[in-house]
Order: structure tokens, then sequence, then C-alpha cells
């Protein structure tokens, strides 16, 4: 299995400070090759709004749903 890079995890709940819906719960990464493979290419940043794009679009859909959920939090996670 390869390593990731850095992870982008999208988490969503009922009342903060408690834990989240495990259901609601995304992640989106870059494995250290793509993140090296984007870097060569000059294309890092690009490669990390992609990453960003999914994951705040994935979170905005969740905040679209009150009757359901409380909370949205996105966390970035460099490894």
């Amino acid at each position: 299995m390869e390593s990731a890079r850095v992870i982008v995890e999208v988490v969503a709940g009922l009342t903060p400070g408690q834990d989240p819906i495990p259901e609601y719960t995304r992640r989106w990464a870059l494995t250290s090759q793509e993140w090296q493979t984007a870097k060569d290419n000059g294309a890092h940043s690009e490669a990390l709004a992609v990453l960003n794009g999914k994951a705040m679009g994935y979170a905005g859909l969740l905040m679209l749903q009150p009757d359901r959920l409380n909370w949205v939090r996105t966390d970035w996670i460099w490894l």
C-alpha cells in the first residue's frame, strides 16, 4: 500500500463536541508518489486545488442539510 502525503477529511454531526456521524465522513488523499509527480511537473498547487475542491464541495453539500446535521468540519492532515 502506498503512503499518503496529505489527507483531507470532512466530518459532520448533530451536536458540536460530540463524535461525527460515520456515514457522512469522507476522505480524499494524495499519495507520496502523486505529490512528487505533481511537484516534478510544477503542478502541486493544482493537485492541492483539486483535492480541496472535492472536499469543500462535499462539505458544502452537507451544510445544505440542516434537517440532518448541525455542524460540518474539514481537516487537512499532512504526513
